[in-house]
C-alpha cells in the first residue's frame, strides 16, 4: 500500500530552502550508503539507455536509416534515425520509478506533481527563454576560446516542417520530463536532503554536484560548460518550485525545442 502523500508537510531547517519529504519518515535521514543506491540507480538509468539506443539502432543499421563506414569510423544518420533513437531516454525514468515502487512511494516523490498546472508550465515556458539565452551565449563563449564553430544545434538534422514538429514534442513529452524526472526530482532532490545533514547551505551542494554530472554524462566535452550552466538553472528552479518537475520540464523542453527551431531556420 502507498503511503500518504510525503508533500503534505516540509522541513525547513536552513534560509531559504523548503526541503520535501520524499518517500517517508525513513528517506528524512538519507545517509551515505541509500545516496550511494540513489547515484548507482543514476547509472543504471544511463546504462539502461545507452542500451536502449544500441537496440533501436541494430533494424535501423539493417535497413538503412544508419551507415557506418567502417574504414574511416563515419557515421551517417537520417534524421529520423535520429529521432527514433531519442526514444531512449525513456530508460532514464526506468529505475528512479522502480525505486518508488519499491519502496511504496507515491511518483509525487519524484517531482510528478502540480504537472497540469498552467502556472507551472508558464514558468517553465518563460524561464525556458531565459535558458535559451544563456545556452547560446555559453556555446558563442565556448567556440570564441577554443576556436570552434558554433555547435548549439548539436547534432540536430531538421528537414523539413514534420520532423520539426516531431522534435517539439520529443523534447517536452520524452527528453524534458525524462531527464528533470532523473536529475532534479530523484538524484538532486535526495542529494539536498543527504547535504542538510552535513552542510550549512545543502541545497547549493546539491545543486552543483547534480548539475556536474547532468553535464558529464551527455558525454560531450566542449557541451559540458553549457549543459552545466543550464543543470544549475533547471536545477534552482526545481529547488523553488518545492521539487515539483513541471516547470523544469517545460523550460527543458522550450529550450531544446527552441535550438531545433533555430537549427532549422538555418541560425
Amino acid at each position: 500500500m502507498a503511503i500518504d502523500d510525503p508533500d503534505a508537510f516540509e522541513i525547513q531547517e536552513f534560509a531559504g530552502i523548503d526541503i520535501f519529504e520524499p518517500g517517508s519518515i525513513i528517506e528524512r535521514y538519507v545517509d551515505w550508503n541509500r545516496l550511494f543506491h540513489i547515484l548507482l540507480l543514476t547509472g543504471a538509468a544511463f546504462g539502461i539507455t545507452v542500451g536502449l539506443t544500441v537496440i533501436l539502432m541494430i533494424p535501423m543499421i539493417a535497413a538503412g536509416f544508419i551507415i557506418v563506414d567502417l574504414v574511416t569510423g563515419n557515421i551517417w544518420l537520417d534524421p529520423l534515425a535520429i529521432i527514433i533513437t531519442t526514444f531512449a531516454e525513456i530508460g532514464f525514468v526506468i529505475p528512479p520509478i522502480w525505486y518508488a515502487r519499491k519502496n511504496g512511494y507515491k511518483l509525487s516523490t519524484l517531482g510528478i506533481k502540480n504537472m497540469k498546472s498552467i502556472k507551472e508550465g508558464l514558468l517553465g515556458i518563460i524561464i525556458g527563454g531565459a535558458m535559451l539565452v544563456a545556452n547560446l551565449l555559453v556555446t558563442l563563449f565556448i567556440g570564441l576560446v577554443f576556436d570552434v564553430p558554433d555547435s548549439s544545434g548539436g547534432f540536430f538534422v531538421v528537414g523539413n516542417l514534420l520532423e520539426v514538429a516531431l522534435w517539439v514534442i520529443l523534447m517536452f513529452g520524452v527528453v524534458g520530463f525524462s531527464e528533470e524526472l532523473l536529475f532534479r526530482g530523484f538524484l538532486q532532490r535526495r542529494m539536498e536532503m543527504y547535504f542538510s545533514q552535513r552542510k550549512s547551505n545543502p541545497g547549493l551542494y546539491a545543486l552543483i554536484i547534480t548539475s556536474f554530472i547532468f553535464a558529464a554524462i551527455h558525454l560531450e566535452l566542449l557541451g559540458l560548460p553549457t549543459r552545466f550552466v543550464l543543470g544549475l538553472i533547471l536545477g534552482y528552479l526545481a529547488q523553488k518550485r518545492n521539487y515539483s518537475i513541471m516547470a523544469p520540464t517545460m523550460a527543458h523542453g522550450f529550450n531544446n525545442a527552441a535550438v531545433v527551431v533555430l537549427v532549422f531556420l538555418g541560425f
